[in-house]
């Protein structure tokens, strides 16, 4: 029986493939920040990186099983190394590839993918309760990085196909597998954090990239919640987590075009509410943070045309308007909802 794909967005091959690399990447997540300063600045490292997606490219193609295919790559990868060891080396550079030659058998999982996706829909279900949609995760390929334009690591990106069953979402993960390397499987937990919070549970009428409230104030939410679950996720991969997330987002805000001015703008109206917080209730930052978060996710599940939230978006300022003020304060001390907030803030006829 021909070897098959979890994935229907996957050939089988390209399965194993990304399977093969994601694996050594998940053994060696302790080492991710050093391999991919070392990918950036020194050569060996970057002939042994373009060793090992050979190794991977050569043994997804001879329909093995899964773990026959990720076992071959392992034993292949490890006798490039020590034919690399071998050499006369900087003695940082030998460490390093010592430690990671140690690193890469342990550890297994079937699917490290679905290893994050599970943790983060976990703990982004504790945050929409009730209002929560059950996702599902696909991997798909793409042909192409998703910004041509960008020399960046990050060949990965995803996407919640619009719009969800009323109780059910997909979560598709995409991959340009030629350039899927450590920094693009540590940046996986934050592009999916992003997906279940932004997405997953959003009442909306439409989906939309150029979004100021679904592609700004909410990433800018989902970062704080992030935050304070990256450990939970992976205590191991943690710091490689929180590095990539931050450097992808400074990639993804100033990227040119509308998406990248869509999240300019929610974050910065999310900075203007914490400040107000902040102000006008006596709140310390990181409480006036988390007040935004929940506001954010409060109104991101109000059943309310994108372009409502979005027009609050952009009602947000320094020094707030009184209208606006005024709702949130009444929002704060739980004398209104979220949706009464909204309304009452914009001034726009229901739908």
């Amino acid at each position: 029986m021909r070897p098959m794909s979890p994935y229907v967005g996957l050939e089988p091959a390209m399965w194993r493939n990304l399977l093969a690399l994601a694996t050594i990447f998940h053994a060696t997540r302790t080492k991710l920040c050093e391999f991919c300063i070392h990918i950036d600045e020194n050569r060996v490292v970057q002939k042994v990186m373009l060793d090992l997606e050979l190794h991977a490219q050569v043994c997804a193609a001879q329909n093995l099983d899964d773990d026959e295919t990720v076992n071959r790559v392992i034993s292949g990868w490890k006798g490039q190394l020590d034919n690399v060891l071998g050499l006369q080396l900087e003695t940082d550079i030998a460490d390093f590839l010592t430690e990671l030659r140690t690193l890469m058998c342990r550890d297994r999982v079937s699917d490290p993918f679905r290893k994050i996706f599970d943790g983060v829909a976990k703990l982004a279900s504790a945050v929409y309760g009730e209002n929560w949609r059950l996702p599902t995760l696909e991997v798909a390929h793409l042909g192409r990085h998703p910004r041509e334009s960008s020399n960046d690591a990050y060949a990965v990106t995803a996407a919640t196909p619009w719009p969800p069953d009323e109780a059910s979402a997909e979560v598709e993960l995409r991959i340009y597998c030629d350039r899927f390397r450590p920094a693009a499987f540590a940046a996986v937990p934050m592009l999916l954090t992003h997906e279940c919070v932004c997405h997953v549970p959003a009442r909306q009428d439409r989906a939309a990239n150029d979004s100021a409230f679904a592609e700004g104030l909410l990433d800018w939410t989902a970062y704080v919640y992030y935050e304070n679950w990256v450990v939970k996720l992976d205590r191991e991969l943690a710091p490689a987590a929180r590095q990539h997330a931050d450097l992808l987002r400074r990639v993804l805000t100033q990227a040119d075009g509308p998406e990248g001015r869509a999240r300019r703008l929610g974050h910065l109206a999310a900075e203007y509410l914490q400040a107000w917080f902040e102000d006008s209730c006596e709140q310390p930052p990181a409480e006036a943070k988390k007040t935004v978060a929940r506001l954010a996710v409060q109104l991101n599940i109000v059943d309310r045309p994108l372009s409502h939230k979005d027009h609050f978006v952009s009602l947000v300022s320094w020094p707030m308007r009184p209208v606006v003020a005024n709702a949130l304060s009444k929002w704060e001390y739980d004398e209104v909802s979220a949706e009464v907030l909204l309304d009452t803030a914009t001034g726009l006829p229901l739908p």
